[in-house]
């Protein structure tokens, strides 16, 4: 790269210098003789001028291309050298995070890894209505079982929701948009789960009377006016009930 840029470099100075030899104001003052009043030897001593520039710009079009095409390794090689600097960054900031895990398992949902920005359900242990509410996963141990997880939902000013801190058996991972559907098996009817219910953010009991093909479960939440009411969510959002082992 250093060998290129050093070409680029003394490309220029040359360019520079064929142009003070012979510049274009000087070509332009040359145009405004009257040739015709010239003798011979005067109209020879012009076409040498004209010549002599004409093989400047020649040689000037090709130190262009030099410089174009050495300039062109620079760029690149600028341009490696910022994406390996990217990528070096990327992998720091990796290395300072961690992946955690829910006390929570389940042959039906994973439970890790946790990772930053996963989507987790999460009970207070103090305060509240005691219920399993969608949190996004903010900070983890080097440890991976205590988090820091930030309610989605902005309070009354517009503010960004309330940052909670909590342990491993207080959040659930929410299984990824992108988690492969042999991940998260279908429920057998009758298992009790915990769901989120629609157009909220709240998780409640339920149990799973079916499933559609695409893996969406049909389910009857605990506590519903309307009796034998079905629901049906997405399946990332039914998560196993979180019973005490």
């Amino acid at each position: 790269m250093v060998d290129q840029w050093d070409v680029v470099v003394s490309s220029l100075q040359e360019l520079y210098k064929k142009h003070e030899s012979q510049s274009f104001d000087d070509l332009v003052n040359e145009k405004r003789v009257n040739f015709q009043n010239l003798a011979l030897e005067q109209l020879r001593s012009q076409l040498e001028v004209f010549s002599a520039h004409s093989r400047n710009l020649e040689s000037a079009l090709e130190l262009i291309r030099v410089v174009s095409l050495n300039l062109g390794g620079v760029v690149q090689y600028a341009q490696e050298a910022e994406d390996k600097l990217e990528e070096s960054d990327a992998k720091a900031v990796y290395a300072e995070s961690y992946a955690g895990r829910s006390f929570w398992t389940s042959p039906f949902n994973p439970s890790e890894p946790i990772i930053l920005e996963s989507e987790v359900a999460y009970k207070p242990k103090k305060g509240g209505d005691g219920e399993w509410f969608q949190c996004q996963v903010i900070k983890i141990s080097s440890d991976g079982t205590k988090f820091e997880v930030r309610d989605p939902e902005p309070d009354e000013l517009g503010n960004p929701g309330q940052v909670y801190k909590c342990s491993w058996k207080d959040v659930i991972l929410l299984p990824a948009v992108s988690t492969p559907k042999q991940q998260t098996p279908n429920y057998p009817s009758g298992t009790k789960v915990l769901a989120r219910y629609p157009e909220t953010t709240t998780f409640y009991p339920a149990v799973v009377i079916g499933h559609k093909r695409d893996g969406t479960c049909k389910l009857r939440f605990d506590g519903e006016e309307e009796v034998d009411k079905e629901t049906e969510v997405a399946r990332r959002l039914v998560l196993p009930f979180p019973a005490r082992r």
